[in-house]
């Protein structure tokens, strides 16, 4: 079984990142550069927690999504 913090600090960011996609598209579609690029780097801060997460604390039996 998973710790329960690593189950939420994971539920945290899937959150955030699924908030920085739907942002990101829609400053795409708005032509909006700036949002963009701000949106594309807290989509590569989160991911690179996530990645570091998964990689040296999280049990290796755990999948998260």
């Amino acid at each position: 079984m998973a710790h329960i913090y690593s189950v939420e600090i994971h539920d945290y960011l899937s959150n955030e990142i699924r908030k920085a996609e739907q942002e990101l598209a829609r400053a795409l579609t708005r032509g909006e550069p700036r949002t963009a690029r701000y949106y594309q780097g807290r989509l590569e801060e989160l991911l690179h927690f996530r990645n570091y997460l998964s990689e040296r604390i999280d049990l290796k039996t755990q999948n998260y999504y």
